[in-house]
């Protein structure tokens, strides 16, 4: 379970220390997931690219695994050339 949020009655001064920024994604981590389960495309999802990864996963799913091939290719080549993440940081 997380920390509780803040009672009411706080300032929103306050509350800028409360909230803290996301971490920035690693390179290691997305290029493991796109050799290892880049078929369904776990490192798309990582990246934040929800499309493209709900695409390499349909055409995998859907096509009973056959399609998989084409999926990992794709998932090569993007592990190959992507270097920021959907918002457009950069990897660490």
């Amino acid at each position: 379970m997380g920390p509780t949020p803040p009672a009411a009655g706080y300032t929103p001064s306050q509350l800028v220390n409360y909230y803290q920024r996301p971490q920035p994604k690693t390179r290691v981590l997305y290029v493991l997931l796109g050799i290892f389960l880049g078929v369904f495309g776990v490192h798309n999802f990582y990246a934040g690219y929800v499309k493209k990864g709900t695409i390499q996963l349909c055409l995998t799913v859907l096509t009973c695994f056959y399609g998989g091939l084409v999926s990992w290719l794709w998932a090569i080549v993007e592990i190959c050339t992507v270097n920021k993440d959907a918002e457009g940081t950069q990897f660490v």
